[in-house]
């Protein structure tokens, strides 16, 4: 017997080369709010401003890994956080999200953070990753 199956999303927007400017929590809500909004996935796939809300996290099962410099190869190099450390740390850097993964009662986004580094920026490999049992709530000014 083969069985196969095939898992939708259907996500309304995509995160895809978006930055957040700032994550917060607040009673068991994690809040992403973002530089220039994000993406429509339906035609004309306009860019509209907004946040995201993701509801009922489970922070103790909530992280974020810091993994090496950008370009850098070779030896692992990283540190694992807790999001409430990570935001006490990192809270006026932005996050600009590559790639966005959604699966049973988990999201990761994964990135780069940009640490300012005098008239420079430092980019470092980044992923936060969430357990939540709640919706993923996109407020637009659409």
């Amino acid at each position: 017997m083969v069985t196969r199956f095939k898992q939708q999303m259907n996500m309304p927007y995509s995160l895809h080369d978006m930055v957040v400017s700032n994550i917060t929590c607040q009673n068991g809500t994690v809040y992403l709010e973002f530089e220039h909004g994000f993406v429509s996935v339906k035609e004309p796939y306009t860019q509209v401003d907004g946040k995201i809300a993701i509801e009922n996290v489970d922070m103790d099962s909530t992280c974020v890994l810091l993994l090496s410099k950008l370009g850098k190869y070779g030896r692992f190099d990283g540190v694992k956080v807790s999001l409430n450390d990570f935001i006490k740390q990192y809270g006026k850097c932005c996050f600009e999200i590559v790639d966005e993964m959604y699966g049973f009662h988990q999201v990761e986004y994964i990135g780069y953070l940009r640490l300012p580094k005098d008239n420079e920026l430092d980019l470092i490999q980044m992923s936060l990753s969430m357990y939540f049992n709640g919706d993923i709530v996109y407020e637009t000014e659409e």
